[in-house]
């Protein structure tokens, strides 16, 4: 005071203001950890508007995602305004880690990455589709999801696939699992059998397999018929088999233009002659048969004999007659012939040949009128016959 020292002082405490939102810290190391083994230690640093730290403050965490383990800061903040707190988890994935100091929002926030664990060889799978293939042609895909003992998708993973039985032709995956844990290959085989299909994670042996059927290749038909005809109506009845299942279909050709597709139709032909029947049959997998073809001989109907036994005639009482009658058919000689005379007695021949043919025959007794029956037999039953009326006179 007027240029002299006071010897006495006095002492001003400068504290720290209120939390600032923007001043304060959020702040994550390790930054990445493995899921359901690693921790990230969360450091939360409260400071006010101008930078100095705040103690004695309550730090709340919070986390996005699942399968999170938050430990929330034991204390309020230290002297250096530093309050810590822990994030474990057991699903992979990035989060976001946001703090309150004092109920103040803080508008840092961290980011830890959970990566996945190792491959886990009860979690992971080997699936295959479709599980039943035809031999020699059939291709199953055989997909490997490589997971951690939480579940998790392995990425970057090398899969080795094996598989039993003989035949096979086994693709490897081309590349390592993708970003959703996956690889695949491929399972074709010459062998029907079943295979068994297994693989390996980055050389971890996995538990689980797929099982692929591995089924013969359908064998086709084989066509094949009998047939019986009378006349110009033919029966058939198909014998087709197939080997390894069920005939589904049938397709027939008669050779005149007629069709069918019944397993044992019936046909009739307008004309004698002979016709290429023809059959080709498919199973119940759509196998074809190669077409089977027999030759069918059909005749026309037998024709009776017709017959003329000759105009009515006038004839001497005890005088020989001659009787001339004629005959024709178309076939099936030779021909056998009777002769009715009328008065109870009969002739009978036979005949090589159709045409005219003559009988002598002498009528006694009393003058009357008798009908002469002539009637014509061919060698297959079928017979004609004919009548004439003779008037005996003297």
């Amino acid at each position: 005071i007027s240029g002299v020292a006071i010897t006495q002082t006095a002492t001003v405490t400068v504290t720290a203001g209120g939390v600032s939102a923007s001043q304060s810290t959020v702040t994550a190391a390790p930054t990445s950890i493995t899921a359901g083994s690693g921790t990230s230690t969360i450091t939360v640093t409260a400071r006010d508007a101008n930078g100095n730290p705040v103690s004695g403050v309550t730090v709340a965490l919070s986390a996005t995602g699942s399968g999170n383990t938050l430990t929330q800061p034991v204390s309020p903040t230290n002297a250096s305004g530093v309050a810590t707190g822990t994030l474990r988890s057991t699903v992979a994935g990035s989060k976001t880690i946001s703090a309150t100091a004092g109920g103040v929002a803080l508008n840092q926030t961290a980011s830890v990455t959970v990566t996945a664990g190792p491959v886990s060889a009860s979690q992971s799978t080997v699936t295959a589709s479709p599980t039943s293939i035809t031999a020699g042609s059939g291709t199953s895909t055989i997909t490997v999801t490589a997971r951690d003992a939480n579940g998790n998708t392995v990425s970057g993973a090398t899969v080795v696939l094996a598989a039993t039985g003989s035949g096979n032709t086994l693709t490897q995956p081309a590349s390592p699992t993708n970003g959703s844990g996956v690889a695949t290959g491929a399972l074709s085989s010459t062998t029907p059998e079943t295979k068994t299909v297994s693989a390996t994670i980055s050389g971890v042996a996995i538990t689980q397999t797929a099982t692929v059927t591995v089924t013969a290749p359908n064998q086709p038909p084989t066509a094949n018929f009998t047939f019986s005809c009378s006349a110009l109506s033919c029966n058939f009845t198909s014998t087709s088999s197939d080997p390894d299942g069920s005939i589904a279909s049938y397709s027939w050709t008669f050779g005149d233009g007629g069709t069918s597709t019944a397993q044992n139709p019936s046909h009739s032909y307008a004309a004698a002659g002979s016709y290429t029947v023809s059959l080709r049959v498919t199973d119940n997998q759509g196998a074809q048969s190669t077409t089977t073809s027999k030759t069918v001989t059909v005749t026309a109907p037998n024709q009776p004999p017709v017959v003329n036994a000759g105009a009515d005639e006038t004839v001497v009482l005890g005088v020989l007659y001659t009787l001339t009658a004629s005959f024709s058919d178309p076939d099936n000689g030779p021909w056998n012939y009777t002769i009715d005379w009328g008065d109870g007695s009969t002739s009978s021949g036979s005949r090589s040949s159709a045409g005219s043919f003559s009988a002598t025959h002498t009528y006694l007794g009393i003058l009357t009128q008798r009908t002469i029956r002539v009637t014509v037999t061919d060698s297959l039953g079928a017979s004609g016959s004919d009548t004439k009326v003779i008037t005996l006179v003297l």
